[in-house]
């Protein structure tokens, strides 16, 4: 059986790792770009070795693993040292993803989602189709995103302001989840999405 994926996205703050969480609880595989851009990373990698080589020693932490704080720092605030970022960990992690989702379909899996927060950004929403956008409002996004990541308000913006509109992405969206309520609710609403979809594909509902 071929295997068919679909992209997750969203802005940065927005919940896509709750629905993400909630898709797998409903039995979907998914497959997250952020843990691959992790891996793509790790210590030894030809990845890690790149960074280190452009950006320096000291966007290592002593332990040997990528200091993301500290080269947050330089990339969030320099669009140019971003791009070069991006073209050394978006390859790799393109090629993992590939990986991973050859052995779903070896596994014999019909559906996968592919979560990933600069799908559009990356230009990916041709390959995986269709794409799902949560949405969820800009002050509650800042408010996630400055509790979770521990940030100033400037530093939120800079991240923010790294990515597509939010309302841009929910324009040329297939499904839209809203996330402005509570969990529960983000869970009702992703499980209609994902019922929603697999009738548009014509597969199985997932338990």
């Amino acid at each position: 059986m071929t295997l068919r994926v679909f992209g997750l996205t969203g802005g940065i703050g927005s919940g896509k790792s709750a629905v993400a969480a909630r898709l797998r609880a409903r039995g979907l595989p998914v497959v997250d770009a952020d843990q691959l851009a992790r891996l793509a990373v790790a210590p030894g990698s030809p990845g890690l070795a790149r960074i280190v080589a452009h950006f320096g020693p000291h966007v290592l932490r002593p332990d040997g693993e990528l200091d993301r704080p500290e080269l947050g720092q330089i990339v969030f605030s320099d669009a140019e040292q971003r791009r070069v970022l991006d073209g050394i960990v978006h390859p790799a992690v393109r090629a993992l993803a590939a990986s991973r989702f050859q052995e779903l379909e070896r596994a014999g899996a019909s559906l996968a989602c592919y979560e990933v927060p600069l799908l559009y950004e990356v230009g990916l929403e041709r390959t995986y189709q269709p794409v799902i956008v949560v949405d969820a409002p800009l002050g509650l996004r800042s408010a996630r995103i400055a509790a979770r990541d521990g940030l100033d308000e400037t530093q939120v913006k800079a991240r923010i302001a790294a990515q597509i509109p939010l309302e841009d992405k929910v324009r040329r969206a297939d499904y839209v989840i809203d996330n402005r309520g509570t969990l529960a609710d983000l869970d009702r609403a992703t499980d209609e999405v994902l019922d929603r979809l697999c009738r548009d594909l014509g597969l199985p509902r997932f338990s």
